[in-house]
């Protein structure tokens, strides 16, 4: 990997130029449980410190809708684990639906309070150093995965939870997308007020791309079944549809099967 530049915060940013996916000095254990375990950090994506459902932000139900659509069309199964599960929507909304849900988080105020407001299982920690008692048809890390202090350990115990035929839906950034490109053009010549913002490099380790995802799928011994751009659920307008046609959009959604 070689250094790209360094981001208005002062991270170091490193590119590897054969998988197209960059990433920064990863933080600190105890660094990462001080922001997930602050309340605050739910309150500014259009949900609320309470969980309550019925106030979120219509978008956010409305993105969450587009999600499960994904997995039913692309994931079969009826046992469902979803990874970093946050406010706990999705898997509350995969419940109506008759999918048997449970979730993991690393905050300790997720875990305390979301399962008696969303009535399902959420168990506290890294999703490696947890024991669980069952395996799942489908592992959703949706947002996760850029989080994560090593991609490579967190997709490897997927693998290992999941039934034989399982599949694992992963949604993150898109490194590549005509969004990022042009703000990394503009960063890289200092036109920017802060640089690389738009990498999130506060609490995003990594950035891939549609390439470094599927590279990772094979280190991992998963098979890839389903990969493409797509803008979030909300934003979608008719150009984001032409940046979707060649793998320009924000968001990479891949889902991968175990043999």
């Amino acid at each position: 990997m070689r250094r790209v530049g360094r981001d208005f915060t002062g991270k170091q940013i490193y590119k590897c130029d054969a998988c197209e996916y960059v990433a920064t000095p990863t933080s600190s254990r105890a660094e990462t449980a001080a922001l997930y375990d602050d309340p605050e950090y739910f309150d500014g994506w259009g949900c609320n410190l309470e969980f309550d459902y019925e106030r979120f932000e219509p978008a956010v139900h409305q993105q969450v809708a587009e999600y499960l659509d994904f997995i039913d069309k692309h994931a079969p199964g009826k046992s469902l684990l979803d990874v970093g599960t946050g406010s706990g929507l999705l898997p509350r909304m995969a419940l109506e639906r008759g999918y048997e849900v449970e979730g993991t988080d690393l905050s300790k105020h997720v875990s305390d309070n979301v399962p008696a407001k969303a009535g399902f299982a959420i168990h506290h920690g890294a999703l490696e150093e947890i024991e669980f008692a069952r395996k799942y048809d489908i592992i959703t890390m949706l947002h996760v995965l850029e989080h994560t202090n090593d991609p490579v350990s967190t997709l490897s115990r997927c693998k290992e939870l999941l039934n034989d035929g399982g599949h694992v839906v992963v949604v993150v950034p898109n490194y590549l997308s005509l969004d990022s490109r042009v703000k990394d053009f503009l960063s890289k010549l200092k036109m920017k007020s802060r640089p690389y913002k738009h990498l999130a490099l506060g609490h995003h380790n990594f950035v891939f791309s549609i390439e470094s995802l599927e590279i990772l799928g094979r280190k991992c011994g998963l098979q890839v079944t389903h990969r493409e751009t797509k803008q979030p659920a909300w934003r979608a307008r008719w150009w984001h549809r032409f940046s979707e046609r060649y793998q320009l959009a924000t968001w990479c959604w891949i889902v991968y099967r175990k043999s």
